[in-house]
């Protein structure tokens, strides 16, 4: 891979979310820029760090003490469960991450809690005890966030060489992206993802996770109007010249998609897990149990966004329950 003083490098791990054989399904892309500053952008699992991260810098001559700067996009788990670990071997490293994203970044338990565990209460929908048990093990120990980025930064690696921070929520509040205003290429986590996750044997997933819908298409719009000439997000193959507004085109087209079927789906009461089902049935391919379930994500946010446009209401029932008011 190389050494050049100013360039930067991608590199994958594979963690995944367990599949029936918890075997990992999905690869994650991190970056590395190597100016006189060291930058890594996302930390993988807790277990990617001895399995991927380690081994990736031996190849160019390097080690974890050698890093300066950690840049998390954002709050989930292989993005983030690789901080503690990274701290632990280099002490010096310099922890950032989104300010919206600090509380769930810095303490794996709130993260659980906070988005995995999220619609448990309200709507009767979570992850298993051996699925939450595997996410607070990949999720790392806690470890503070030293830096707070709200977008509108620059990062100063090298002479001439400076990475400006954009503030794409819509996935998660803080979430997180570095254009690098040289090559025209923006790094982009998860903060658009066209309308599937493919796996690395090349087949559906997982299907989008945003969660706000209304800040998602704006991150879309944002970076439509930026026109980098390369786009590479951390699960996603690197887009280039007409493939990267080809990508966003892709997902705008696929929330205008859910968004229709929610409404459409709305002709009756639904709990979320109605919406779930009823959705998914009408999805061109239609998602097995698990990773149909997987689509709580971003029908609760649809559906309370209906609920804001006064197009719907949320009875405050247990599980809660979905009317149409159009």
């Amino acid at each position: 891979m190389g050494s050049a003083s100013t360039s930067s490098r991608r590199a994958s791990s594979s963690p995944g979310w367990p599949d029936a054989s918890s075997r990992p399904t999905r690869s994650t892309h991190a970056a590395l820029f190597l100016g006189e500053r060291r930058l890594l952008l996302d930390a993988g699992c807790a277990s990617s760090i001895a399995r991927f991260v380690v081994p990736s810098l031996a190849q160019l001559g390097l080690d974890l003490e050698d890093l300066d700067l950690l840049v998390v996009t954002h709050s989930d788990l292989d993005h983030q469960g690789g901080v503690h670990a990274l701290k632990a071997a280099n002490p010096g490293l310099l922890v950032s991450c989104g300010a919206a994203d600090v509380p769930l970044v810095a303490d794996p338990e709130a993260l659980v809690m906070g988005r995995y565990d999220a619609f448990r209460a309200d709507h009767g929908i979570g992850y298993d005890d051996e699925t939450l048990r595997w996410m607070r093990e990949e999720s790392g120990k806690s470890e503070p966030v030293e830096i707070r980025l709200t977008g509108g930064e620059s990062i100063r690696l090298g002479p001439g060489w400076q990475l400006s921070v954009l503030h794409v929520p819509g996935h998660s509040p803080g979430h997180l992206a570095l254009f690098d205003s040289r090559s025209g290429a923006l790094f982009s986590g998860d903060c658009v993802q066209g309308s599937v996750y493919l796996g690395l044997d090349g087949t559906p997933k997982l299907c989008p996770t945003y969660t706000d819908v209304d800040l998602y298409l704006e991150t879309v719009a944002k970076i439509e109007a930026l026109e980098p000439r390369e786009l590479h997000g951390c699960h996603w193959p690197a887009a280039r010249g007409d493939g990267v507004q080809s990508f966003l085109a892709e997902t705008r087209g696929y929330v205008e998609q859910i968004d229709e079927l929610v409404r459409g789906s709305l002709t009756e009461p639904a709990t979320l897990q109605d919406l779930i089902d009823r959705v998914n049935s009408r999805l061109e391919g239609l998602w097995p149990d698990g990773p149909a379930q997987e689509l709580v994500y971003s029908l609760h946010g649809h559906a309370e966004r209906l609920v804001e446009q006064g197009l719907a209401t949320r009875d405050r029932s247990r599980p809660v329950v979905y009317r149409s008011s159009a």
